[in-house]
């Protein structure tokens, strides 16, 4: 059964795939496939590029930021000998006409089928679970009734450090080639960093890269000209008008990687070949001895093996069956995928690269290992508390090789760190993290817990006179970035997502024997909710902000942007204000601002710049935070609507950004249909709905927590497994299962009445219990089944 399906694709029937059946999608249709230290994009249409660490660093093989062409690749052309015909195992680049062209983009795979006249191809490319490679394993078969003389080459170009490198004509000089057993090899004697006296232009590249092929190379080039030609292109490269590749192999000329090898097959014959691109760090690691134990169609095939199981491990320890396919997709595979190998491991894709990491961006993200593997969640939180100051600030990012990066005034960034901590500590009981002594980025050292008390005493420091957190040069919202310059403007979503971190903080700094600190956070618990009450309280919704002059953000008063989500839907998770306002402001937000294809940032767009707010105002009328469904915060709004018991808006709101969703009006959206986007248009644009910045997006894991934590209801705390769904009163029920550690939770939630919400009987391996489940590691698998009910 196809799942989804429209005219460019389907889910397979487990939603584990996503089968492209069209080369001309509204947009590539990309998948980032990563083991977290070496990664590639591989398109739909065979384009994409690789890199090591991280894409804007570290880039192996050349590409450039372009969605319309999708131009740029690591290309296999195939051809045939005797007519001199080719196209390639992608779309891209020669763009044959063909019989058969399926992409199916899978967990750490792409496969490429393709069949032009009488020969079928299939190019499985994956990067290994534990290598610095990539593969492309090839088989052509001759389905015709005539033997067939044929070859198969590579192509791409060499990076080889940052990206992009701008001055490529002075970069290409110092890119050495050469060909030796095989392969190509090639150094860079120009690396990305000053040398030991501070002199820049005088270190290598530290690594080495190379380019192999299972089967013997018939011939080869490292030289772009000799295989193009001069004005030639990748669509019809002179190369192939030749009988060979030329040899071309030295420092001279402009780098690229080719090589050739042939085939022969007789009517109803297969063959494969493997093709192998990685890089060695010198010193460390043997470019040989990977080229070796990677390139060979044996180890082709128990790399693939490995890397499922890998992701296996990573995906199944959590499962839902729910009504709602669209859910079931993204909660059990695509979601979970995307934030890791995305975000976290990959940290690119094509709508932006990244060369680092945000310090509130992949700490959020890193709540998607709480259910796949909480180590590595552990990992991450130790990471980013790294990158604190002695001062408790934080750097607002920084490069993930070779460190460094901007230290700003954004608000809410170190706050992150003890949020994040709080809710790892509250699923996995590990205090121990707390005593874990980790640096500063300015020098010495201190425990987490004092790590994040640093960051809340900061916060402290930076309140206005009447209660308020000051916005400095930005909060959550990085385009409202001219709001607080002065350090005079206020932010009222950072007082209530304060509020809510205080609260969640203070039983660790309890249990620490904190007290004093306690009863701090207690009095600023106190001041904030007096002051949101007091000051941004409009009637029927809570203000935004207030600007340096004291103006309002987000209120009636205002001409344009009259109403921001964010305050409305913190209000209601805060647990800020009263039940009241609540009600009132979150049935604005739903009136207001919940359209089709998600909530609204805000309300409505601003038509003209306005330097007294910032870039916010720039962007055109309903694209992304000026007037769009910005999805990282329409995902809170659907935590909001859950909260209030309101299961239709909730359940909306999620509708409208889960991704199978958007595949009725694949057209509209655009965008691919497996992985969130960071944003769609907002009704004001004459692209109503259409998705962009997919891929490399936080969303990812706010998408994944909300259907699970507040849909379905499923939440673990302090050793709990609480059972509280806010779900569409036609489902019948649900299936959610968890491992935890060695031990399995089968749950299983019923609906006969027709209900939203309202537990009425929980019942634990056929005993009764109550809606909170102690969890206990004791390698069973535990039958766990709740009804809800009229209480």
């Amino acid at each position: 059964m196809r799942l989804f399906e429209s005219k460019y694709g389907y889910f397979t029937p487990d939603g584990r795939e996503y089968v492209i059946v069209d080369s001309r999608t509204p947009r590539p249709w990309v998948n980032v496939i990563s083991n977290g230290d070496y990664s590639m994009i591989a398109s739909h249409t065979g384009s994409g590029y690789s890199w090591r660490g991280n894409a804007g660093q570290n880039r192996i093989t050349r590409s450039y930021q372009d969605l319309i062409k999708d131009s740029w690749g690591k290309y296999y052309y195939i051809r045939d000998r005797e007519s001199g015909r080719f196209w390639s195992a992608g779309w891209k680049p020669v763009m044959a006409q063909y019989s058969l062209y399926e992409v199916v983009h899978g967990m750490g795979y792409t496969i490429y089928r393709h069949r032009v006249g009488d020969i079928y191809s299939e190019m499985k490319v994956f990067v290994s679970a534990k290598a610095p490679v990539e593969l492309a394993e090839i088989t052509l078969k001759n389905e015709g009734p005539t033997s067939r003389r044929l070859d198969i080459t590579s192509y791409f170009e060499w990076v080889l450090g940052n990206f992009p490198d701008e001055h490529r004509e002075f970069h290409k000089l110092f890119i050495v080639p050469a060909f030796r057993d095989n392969a190509i090899f090639v150094r860079k004697y120009l690396g990305q960093f000053p040398d030991g006296k501070g002199r820049w232009n005088n270190t290598d590249w530290n690594q080495i890269a190379f380019h192999g092929a299972s089967e013997p190379v018939k011939s080869y080039t490292c030289d772009k000209e000799s295989f193009i030609g001069m004005y030639g292109s990748q669509e019809r490269p002179a190369a192939l008008f030749e009988d060979e590749l030329p040899g071309k192999c030295d420092r001279f000329g402009d780098p690229c990687a080719a090589l050739q090898v042939e085939m022969e097959l007789a009517p109803g014959q297969s063959k494969s070949v493997v093709f192998t691109t990685g890089t060695a760090i010198i010193g460390e690691e043997d470019p040989e001895e990977l080229l070796k134990s990677h390139s060979s169609l044996g180890a082709s095939r128990r790399l693939f093996s490995e890397v499922k199981v890998m992701w296996d491990g990573l995906l199944e320890t959590e499962k839902v069956e729910t009504p709602d396919p669209g859910l079931n997709i993204m909660t059990n595979y695509w979601s979970k995928y995307q934030a890791i190998s995305g975000r976290l491991w990959g940290k690119s894709g094509y709508y932006q690269v990244s060369a680092g990491y945000g310090f509130r961006d992949q700490l959020q993200d890193s709540q998607i290992f709480l259910v796949a593997d909480p180590g590595l969640m552990r990992k991450q939180i130790l990471l980013h508390a790294q990158h604190q100051f002695r001062e408790g600030d934080v750097f607002h990012w920084w490069f993930t090789i070779g460190g460094g990066g901007p230290r700003t005034g954004c608000s809410d960034d170190l706050l992150w760190l003890p949020f994040i901590t709080s809710q790892y500590v509250r699923e996995t009981l590990d205090y121990g993290i707390l005593d874990e002594e980790v640096s500063f980025a300015d020098g010495g050292s201190a425990t987490l817990y004092e790590h994040c008390r640093l960051a809340i005493e900061k916060s402290f420091k930076r309140f206005s006179p009447r209660g308020l957190p000051l916005i400095g040069e930005h909060d959550w919202n990085d385009g409202m970035n001219a709001v607080g310059s002065d350090w005079k403007g206020e932010s009222v979503w950072l007082a209530q997502f304060m509020y809510l971190l205080l609260e969640r903080f203070l039983p660790l700094s309890t249990k620490r024997g904190d007290g004093v600190f306690a009863d701090r956070c207690r009095d600023v618990m106190q001041s904030l909710k007096d002051a949101v009450n007091e000051y941004a309280w409009d009637g029927e919704w809570f203000i935004r902000a207030t600007k340096d002059d004291g103006g309002k953000i987000g209120s009636k008063e205002n001409e344009e942007g009259k109403i921001f989500l964010n305050a409305q839907t913190w209000a209601v998770i805060s647990d800020i204000t009263d039940s009241e306002r609540k009600a009132i402001a979150m049935d604005s937000a739903g009136r207001i601002l919940l359209k089709d294809f998600g909530a609204l940032l805000l309300y409505p767009a601003f038509t003209k710049p306005a330097p007294d707010i910032g870039y916010i105002t720039r962007y055109a009328p309903g694209l992304r935070e000026n007037g769009g469904v910005y999805t990282h915060a329409a995902a809170w709004a659907v935590w909001a609507f859950a909260l209030m018991k309101d299961a239709a808006n909730a359940y909306k709101a999620y509708s409208g950004i889960c991704p199978p969703n958007r595949s009725v009006d694949i057209d509209r959206y655009m965008a691919e249909p497996y992985v969130t986007c960071g944003n769609s248009d907002g009704p004001v644009s004459p692209m109503y709905g259409r998705g962009g910045w997919s891929w490399y997006t936080g969303s990812a894991q706010w998408l994944h927590r909300v259907a699970v934590n507040w849909i379905l209801g499923i939440r673990v705390e302090d050793g709990f497994i609480e059972i509280d769904p806010v779900i569409p009163p036609h489902w019948k029920g649900f299936k959610y299962t968890r491992k935890f550690k060695e031990t399995v939770y089968e749950i299983e939630v019923r609906n006969p009445e027709n209900l939203s919400h309202s537990v009425a009987t929980v019942t634990v391996d056929g005993k009764g219990g109550g809606p909170k489940i102690p969890i206990v590691n004791d390698g069973k698998t535990h039958r766990v089944v709740a009804i809800l009910g009229k209480k």
